[in-house]
């Protein structure tokens, strides 16, 4: 039998080399998970995301429950976790029924941030959260907007109106809430707000409820829709009711669902941002963050110039209105 003369020190480091550190060498692994899958909101975000992932050499995966459920979403934290993927992006449909999944995951090593909506952030252990835009904006802009639309109509703005949100629990829109209730009672404490109506991320629902209350308040002025499908859901509602010349609808929502209610005047604009770079700024924000090279101030993230970034957050920038003017440049 042929034996080697091989020393185990050189044994060892050749075996050592073979083997190698196979996280140097392999892409960084993101999971990113949205409130849910199967809505044109959060497909456009995921396009952005892509257009990141594939930029910064990221193996990304995008996924998320079919229902708007924190429950299915902190099954699927859990499970990234123990696949021991490197970063989770996670947009959560409970801020604090999730907060517990997430500070698992951190303690784990992942390094983790929220987008579209914030989690708890003490409770959670998140780094960042990636803002679309500061909420106060947001919800000021939808106020403004009502105000615009009722007195270019020569409507009047005392009477009653109603908010068509998602989920309870949705962080993001319940700060919009609260923040368009106290901007209200500031400079039109004559608009009264019916209690908001709560149907989820589903469409059918929110038609079908705003349908209702409209039929309950034959008073009413305007309806805010504050999800990307609550808004054309209230729209559609007024529309078949023969009400678009007293009840005027506004909100947040996607310019290709919105489309058809702008050119057809049921309604004459809304608020949004790009949904696509929000996807995009995401994932490089995620980049820079395993890079351990996010740092405060104002930079650029790939093709996103001057964003802002300050304590725990980057701000994609401020809020867009649309309408019959722009709404046919975008296609998401």
């Amino acid at each position: 039998m042929k034996t080697s003369n091989m020393t185990l020190p050189v044994f060892l480091a050749l075996v050592l080399a073979g083997c190698g550190d196979s996280t140097a060498e392999r892409p960084v692994r993101m999971a990113m998970l949205p409130k849910l899958v199967g809505i044109g909101y959060f497909d456009a975000a995921e396009t952005g995301a892509r257009e990141a992932a594939s930029e910064l050499g990221i193996e990304l995966t995008y996924d998320g429950p079919a229902e708007a459920r924190h429950e299915d979403q902190m099954r699927m934290i859990d499970g990234w976790n123990a696949m021991g993927i490197d970063i989770i992006a996670v947009a959560p449909n409970d801020p604090d029924g999730i907060a517990a999944t997430l500070k698992t995951a951190v303690d784990s090593g992942v390094r983790t941030i929220t987008w579209d909506t914030d989690a708890n952030r003490q409770s959670s252990g998140r780094e960042y959260f990636v803002n679309q835009a500061e909420s106060l904006a947001i919800a000021r802009g939808m106020v403004d907007l009502m105000v615009r639309t009722r007195e270019s109509k020569g409507l009047p703005l005392a009477g009653s109106y109603l908010i068509v949100s998602g989920t309870p629990t949705a962080a993001n829109q319940n700060t919009w809430i609260r923040q368009m209730t106290e901007y209200l009672q500031e400079t039109h404490p004559e608009m009264e707000l019916l209690p908001p109506l709560t149907p989820g991320e589903d469409q059918s629902l929110a038609q079908e409820q705003t349908t209702a209350a409209l039929n309950a308040h034959a008073e009413l002025n305007g309806i805010w829709g504050m999800t990307s499908v609550a808004l054309p859901a209230a729209a559609r509602a007024v529309t078949d009711a023969a009400r678009t010349d007293s009840v005027c609808v506004t909100g947040v929502s996607l310019p290709s669902l919105m489309r058809e209610y702008v050119q057809n005047g049921s309604v004459d604009s809304f608020l949004l941002w790009d949904v696509v770079d929000l996807g995009y700024l995401t994932v490089h924000v995620a980049a820079r963050l395993h890079q351990k090279t996010l740092q405060p101030g104002r930079t650029d993230f790939g093709r996103l110039k001057n964003i802002e970034v300050r304590d725990g957050e980057v701000i994609l920038g401020p809020p867009q209105i649309f309408d019959r003017s722009n709404i046919d440049d975008f296609s998401f």
